[in-house]
């Protein structure tokens, strides 16, 4: 037992002591050495057993002692600081004792080789140890696989199958498990995968030279590197799954299949956005200076010629503006040869040069001279025409010049009217789109003097049956998109064409119209192929049905309620059995029948109606001749009023249905009056907005006009498109006790399609003819709904026939607080 304690004690003496101490080594596990310090001596410790306890009492002291020598004082470069005196005094008398009775520990002198030593902080080599690797001094497997085996001994021990699972497992340990191993703080399984890991590269000897290939190209030692290859190839090339780049060595993230970071990608994304702000920043330093220069080049021209500059600047406005006047020339031109193209259908043929203008005026003289010599043979004279004449006249001066020109004998040549040419075309659509691009009749003359004939009743509806078929008409005034202070009256016809056979099927072809407004003296001749765009085909018993529009520039006048007359027909073709549509030759030849559409009018609403004037005793009594006159007009109005009565459906132009209390009252609520709406229904927003119109609006007369502004979108979240097909609104004027019901198809004569997000806004008026109440500010409650239908894909078909609705909300007509005040 005690040489136990003899044993243990001896070595606690030699580990507190050591000559050479690390700098990153605790004091605890420094080592003593054998060179450098003093040793008990067992003889004796063994031959006075019994005072061991003192002895190993005395070398725990000494043990201490040194230890707190080290701690304090042992640090390299510095001088041993003194002791605490405690413990000098205790170790001193210790020894003493020690000394006289039992062996003892021979102490190691506290001088060592580094003693009172001062380092210079700026040597760069100090005594000290080097400090161990990341962890540690290397191991086993890295010392073998230090071992380098030279290139006439490199040989491939695995297969290919062998080389692609080792390499798999390889990336397998590289890319998730020590990642993992780490994250977990594995330390000891980590330094197991990292080991695994060094074996594995070990194993195959190309891992090793494509470090030695990396290394050689790097350092620029080509020819090591084409050595290297011939290794490389030696042993079998690179293992299936890695490719050698360009440099002759695979990379590491090519080895290890380790895809580009957030963090490099980041950098690679900056980077390349700070070299296109570079680039952007030196073109505009190179733009700045070209800039600079050329102004430079401008201040010395002007210094060394002052006048030229501005003579510069004068050209180069001429030439500016002469190049957009003949830009405007041109499209000028354009537009005349795509509208002659549309109504000829070729472009006229004209002149190339101003030689052959000439000579074709003077053939077209020529011509005008022979046309009116045979006019004056034939007795017509001058001031008529045939039908089959041109509309080309000469001047008196030019026929002075060309008759001499003109051979007797060529009359016979002009016998028959020669066929139109294209430049004669072109002067009659001229003349007709003078007249409003289309052909005019004379009108009748009841509608032109407004007395109409009492013979021709006044209706806005007619029915006519022409063999099997009958033509239904019956027509409204349309508020909505009218402006009668500026004379523009907009009124809407509804036709329903039957087909009353049994057993016949006709397709229409084409349609005329006549329309004479009042006042006028022509009628408008609108003809063209179809219906609506259509030519549709009626089955026995089918029905066809549209709705228009006839804008009219028309004033009211005081002796009729009418604003025009119109009439018109219906060509169409009697289909063969079995025939499903009409051929090519019928369809040219214009149809074999006609549908009458018969004479039905116009009529003005009872509020747009000239109103007849009533004489007053004061009058009669300031100017007796003036109040014969006002008395006989009035009394021809009241006559001509009552010989020609108008029935109530006409005076309306629209359905009523019963009002809202509140509007008829008057007594509405001040949170429910605003003069906007904002409504989102099945994915249509409709935003509305009223103002007031004073410039349009009479007060005294009780005439008040406002103008409404209607913004619809398409917000439908299926993104598909939409068209609008028809409106209806219900407007209700305030004390009055019905509401008016305004519907049509399309909005302002369109059927406007809108895509996804688009919208499509419009302003109207709404002239009030209504008495203000003293309680409320409001005239007029507004409200309705937009039909619209759903497109496919196409933007063209409709997804189902069934439209839908867009609520319109409810909005108020509200008179500003300064009128009638």
């Amino acid at each position: 037992m005690k040489t136990s304690q003899i044993a243990l004690a001896t070595v606690m003496a030699g580990a507190s002591s050591c000559l050479h101490v690390s700098a990153f080594t605790p004091v605890s596990l420094s080592t003593i050495s054998q060179y450098s310090h003093s040793f008990i001596s067992h003889q004796n410790l063994l031959a006075s057993p019994e005072s061991f306890s003192t002895t190993s009492r005395n070398v725990m002291s000494q043990l201490a002692t040194e230890r707190r020598t080290r701690l304090y004082a042992g640090f390299l470069g510095q001088d041993d600081v003194q002791d605490n005196a405690d413990d000098d005094e205790y170790d001193d008398e210790d020894e003493d004792e020690d000394d006289e009775d039992y062996p003892t520990l021979q102490r190691r002198s506290q001088s060592t080789l580094y003693a009172g030593l001062n380092l210079d902080p700026h040597d760069p080599n100090p005594s000290i140890k080097p400090r161990p690797g990341r962890f540690g001094y290397r191991t086993q497997v890295e010392d073998e696989a230090a071992i380098e085996v030279p290139d006439d001994q490199l040989v491939q021990t695995m297969s290919q199958d062998e080389r692609e699972e080792n390499l798999k497992i390889m990336r397998q340990i590289k890319k998730n498990d020590l990642a993992d191993l780490r994250l977990r703080k594995d330390h000891a399984g980590w330094v197991e995968a990292n080991n695994d890991l060094k074996k594995r590269i070990k194993d195959d000897p190309w891992f090793a030279l494509n470090d030695r290939a990396r290394d050689a190209y790097q350092l620029g030692e080509d020819e090591k590197v084409s050595y290297i290859q011939d290794l490389m190839a030696k042993v079998g090339g690179p293992p299936p799954g890695i490719k050698i780049g360009p440099k002759g060595y695979a990379l590491h993230t090519e080895i290890y299949d380790i895809g580009i970071s957030a963090g490099r990608a980041a950098s690679a994304l900056e980077q390349s956005v700070l070299e296109e702000r570079i680039k952007r920043g030196r073109a505009m330093a190179a733009e700045r200076k070209k800039n600079l220069e050329k102004e430079q080049r401008d201040w010395e021209d002007m210094m060394r010629n002052p006048g030229d500059r501005e003579d510069k600047e004068a050209k180069e406005r001429r030439e500016r503006t002469m190049r957009r006047l003949m830009g405007e020339i041109e499209e000028d031109n354009k537009k005349r040869e795509e509208r002659a193209k549309e109504l000829l259908g070729q472009l006229p043929e004209m002149p190339k040069d101003s030689a052959s203008s000439l000579e074709r005026a003077v053939q077209e003289a020529r011509e005008d001279v022979k046309r009116l010599r045979k006019m004056r043979k034939s007795g017509k004279g001058l001031g008529e025409v045939s039908d089959d004449a041109d509309l080309t006249f000469m001047n008196p001066e030019d026929r002075a010049k060309f008759i001499d020109a003109v051979d007797d004998d060529d009359m016979s040549a002009i016998a028959k009217p020669a066929k139109k040419g294209s430049a004669a075309k072109a002067r009659e659509a001229a003349a007709a789109e003078a007249s409003g691009g289309r052909p005019r009749l004379p009108g009748d003359v009841d509608v032109t003097r407004g007395e109409i004939n009492s013979e021709t009743p006044i209706s806005s509806i007619s029915s006519t049956t022409s063999g099997p078929v009958t033509v239904e008409v019956n027509s409204n005034y349309n508020t909505e998109q009218s402006d009668p202070p500026m004379r523009k009256h907009c009124f809407q016809y509804t036709i329903r064409i039957t087909n009353n056979s049994s057993t016949d099927t006709i397709q229409l072809l084409s349609r005329r119209f006549e329309i004479q407004t009042v006042g006028s003296s022509m009628k408008d001749v609108v003809e063209g192929e179809g219906v609506t765009g259509r030519q549709p085909i009626l089955k026995p018993g089918e029905v066809f049905e549209y709705t228009s529009t006839a804008p009219l520039s028309v004033r009211p006048i005081g002796t009729t309620i009418i604003a025009a007359r119109m009439k018109g027909a219906y060509k169409y073709v009697t289909l063969s059995p079995g025939q499903e549509e009409a051929s090519q030759e019928q369809i040219s030849s214009g149809g074999d029948s006609a549908a009458e559409l018969g004479t039905f009018h116009f009529i003005f609403p009872e509020e747009q109606r000239v109103k007849p004037v009533q004489s007053t005793d004061a009058e009669e009594d300031e100017d007796e001749d003036d109040d014969d006159t006002t008395a006989e007009s009035a009394t021809a109005s009241t006559t001509t009023s009552a010989t020609n009565p108008t029935p109530a459906s006409t005076s309306s132009p629209a359905s009523t249905l019963p009002g809202d209390t509140d509007i008829s009252s008057g007594d509405i609520s001040i949170s429910d009056v605003q003069e906007s709406s904002n409504t989102l229904t099945e994915g249509v927003r409709v935003q509305v907005s009223s103002s007031y119109r004073p410039e349009r609006s009479d007060y005294a007369l009780q005439k008040h006009c406002f103008a409404y502004n209607v913004r619809i979108t398409n917000e439908l979240s299926t993104g598909s498109s939409i068209q609008l097909v028809s409106r209806r609104f219900e407007i209700q004027t305030i004390g009055s006790d019905t509401k008016d019901v305004v519907q049509g198809p399309g909005v302002t004569g369109r059927q406007p399609v809108l895509k996804p997000g688009e919208s499509f806004e419009y302003t109207s008026t709404a002239p009030l003819s209504v008495q203000p109440l003293d309680q409320t500010p409001v005239l007029a409650r507004m409200q309705g709904e937009y039909s619209f239908v759903v497109l496919g894909d196409d933007g063209t078909t409709p997804i189902s026939s069934t439209p839908l609705q867009a609520k319109m909300d409810k909005f108020h007509f509200i008179l500003p607080a300064t009128e009638g005040v």
